[in-house]
């Protein structure tokens, strides 16, 4: 079989997937033939949708080597550089890719990417700005031009430039996550944004239970139980708790015992968390996602559902109310801890927490057909030394005839 036979049926095996036996192949070629320009930027590729990056960046070196002229393989190169974070290097091949072509909109973008990543926010803006004049469907420049904008504080202008690129692609996740973030940043979200939060909680998983038990003075999972002792009928085992927020499973320590011979299950927006409560061994089941989504979603029926640092993450608690209440047995308890706001309604702090006043709790848990049984003021935990104000509710679904 010739290299030129190979390299053709290698190039189809590539195009449907199946890229190991591609990438056999092109080793075969480059067995036969050392200088096949072809076979090294193709197997290169391979490499990078592999995750293999220092692989992928040298046989693209090669290639770029026998074919100093190709564009969009400097561009190529480039990528897998900034991805290795060897950032000259990558801004290298991408000036090469734009010194061969100066309209070449996606090294382009890409170099304004970095310069974006190196702090350069205003190089970054015009060159993202040159993109879009060369191309204004380009609808990741829209969005990476709206993080330059967010990066500055220019938060209006970031939040147009995700809507056109949304205008675009409709569902281009990366926009919809930082025009939501954009838009939390100016106070204009009831909630903290999924996205934010995940990211959060995944880089504190680590050093949560010393930061917030040791540093903070952190016990509004302990000021859940002493409610619920107050609350709860006395003696009674077997419960089937739902954990909203359970975090790294203070909350599942806390009622552990309260479940035994029941049902212990948790759900958190972060994976690192999940992990955390999974190495506790104490929960039945543990879900990733969203409690918002995964309250209004059919599934196990609770008798008590708790929530210590998880409603401060969240300002309308319409969406929690009204799924605790759909997930709840007849009689069952919610428990959750709140920052405390005087007056009305909710709002967002200083901090990116929300606060809620107790008669804004009153309204929404009748709306949602839940009956205010008890609350108690507590301090959830130190901020500078400060303490930081809360309370704790105790709510209940009704018995049904």
């Amino acid at each position: 079989m010739t290299d030129d036979t190979l390299l053709k049926r290698a190039v189809a095996l590539q195009q449907t997937g199946r890229l190991r036996e591609a990438a056999d192949l092109y080793q075969q070629i480059l067995l036969a033939d050392p200088m096949n320009f072809e076979a090294f930027y193709s197997l290169g590729i391979i490499c990078v949708q592999a995750g293999q990056l220092e692989d992928a960046q040298a046989l693209l070196g090669n290639a770029m080597r026998l074919n100093p002229d190709f564009v969009e393989g400097w561009c190529a190169r480039g990528l897998v550089l900034q991805q290795l974070k060897r950032h000259d290097e990558a801004m290298a091949c991408f000036d090469r890719s734009l010194s061969l072509k100066p309209d070449f909109a996606e090294a382009l973008s890409s170099r304004a990417t970095l310069l974006l990543q190196l702090n350069r926010t205003a190089e970054a803006i015009a060159d993202f700005d040159r993109v879009l004049t060369l191309n204004p469907a380009h609808a990741i420049s829209w969005n990476n031009r709206g993080n330059a904008l967010a990066q500055m504080q220019r938060l209006e202008e970031a939040i147009q430039s995700y809507d056109r690129a949304l205008a675009l692609v409709p569902y281009l996740p990366q926009a919809m996550e930082n025009r939501e973030n954009a838009l939390f940043e100016l106070k204009r979200t009831p909630r903290c944004p999924p996205g934010y939060m995940r990211n959060l909680f995944d880089n504190f998983a680590p050093q949560y239970d010393r930061t917030m038990l040791q540093a903070l003075g952190y016990r509004a999972h302990l000021h859940l139980r002493t409610l619920a002792g107050r609350v709860l009928p006395a003696g009674k085992t077997g419960w089937r708790i739902l954990d909203l927020g359970c975090g790294t499973g203070l909350v599942g320590e806390a009622f552990k015992d309260l479940a035994e011979g029941g049902q212990l299950d948790g759900i958190d927006l972060s994976p690192k968390m999940i992990e955390a409560s999974r190495a506790r061994a104490i929960y039945n089941d543990l879900i990733v996602g969203d409690l918002e989504i995964q309250l209004h979603a059919p599934g196990r029926k609770y008798d008590l559902m708790l929530a210590a640092d998880t409603m401060i993450y969240i300002g309308d608690l319409w969406p929690t109310l009204s799924g605790v209440a759909k997930r709840l047995d007849p009689e069952g308890f919610y428990i959750f801890a709140v920052e405390s706001k005087e007056g009305e309604g909710w709002e967002q702090t200083p901090m990116h927490r929300f606060r809620h006043s107790q008669s804004y709790l009153r309204g929404e848990a009748e709306k949602a057909g839940l009956i205010f049984v008890d609350t108690m003021d507590c301090v959830l935990r130190y901020e500078s030394s400060v303490p930081v104000a809360g309370f704790t509710v105790a709510l209940q679904k009704p018995h049904t005839n």
